[in-house]
């Protein structure tokens, strides 16, 4: 367990990385990875996630040239508009930490009967009069937070890894290639490997300018 102090620096030395060496990622450590991933809370405790864990090169593979097929055929179009120069290779950051991993882990969701818009509805009531579960996007919101949780046992594992939404321009493509079929929805793509050398430390907007406190009025 660590102290308060000593957690909050461990958490800052978290870092989203992006390059990654050759050597392969054991199971046994993705394992570990993956409860870590599933210690969230949720929503009820639906626990409304899934998975899909790709070590498979060939499939890794796939996975990146549906991603760049995707962004060359924006990067034509764009190509013809007055954005093409500060568009540039932008792009490529959709697929290239992928390309370097040596595992892909594709998160997915899935959303659940709204119960309390039900329950408004058979009282005679509008739902969309409230804010209910499908409108608070909480299966979503729950997914979210056991991708963080991933993100830091990765960590803790002295893995290197980048949460990526880029990916999900390949959205219908890998879904087809790992088979992911409604109910469930990708959540874009974590690249995971063994870091090369220290990843930059990113800025990060002061906590006074991002969190407002309120404390006890005083009177």
């Amino acid at each position: 367990m660590k102290p308060g102090p000593e957690m909050l620096e461990w958490l800052r030395s978290r870092r989203s990385v992006r390059t990654f060496s050759a050597e392969p990622v054991p199971r046994e450590v993705m394992e570990r990875v993956m409860e870590g991933a599933i210690t969230a809370p949720s929503n009820t405790n639906r626990q409304p996630w899934k998975f899909a864990v790709v070590r498979d090169a060939a499939m890794r593979s796939r996975i990146v040239n549906a991603v760049s097929t995707r962004v060359a055929e924006m990067k034509a179009i764009i190509q013809n508009s007055r954005h093409a120069e500060s568009y540039g290779d932008y792009g490529d950051f959709f697929f290239e930490p992928l390309g370097a991993a040596q595992v892909i882990v594709i998160p997915q969701y899935r959303e659940y009967p709204d119960l309390i818009a039900n329950l408004i509805e058979s009282g005679g009531g509008d739902p969309k009069q409230f804010t209910t579960a499908s409108s608070m996007q909480a299966e979503l919101c729950s997914t979210s937070m056991a991708i963080m949780s991933l993100l830091l046992q990765a960590h803790a594992e002295g893995l290197g890894a980048c949460m990526m939404a880029g990916p999900i321009v390949a959205k219908t493509e890998i879904q087809t290639l790992l088979g992911i079929a409604e109910p469930w929805r990708m959540v874009g793509a974590i690249a995971i490997g063994w870091p090369i050398g220290d990843a930059p430390a990113r800025g990060r907007k002061p906590v006074d300018r991002v969190v407002q406190w309120i404390d006890e009025e005083t009177r």
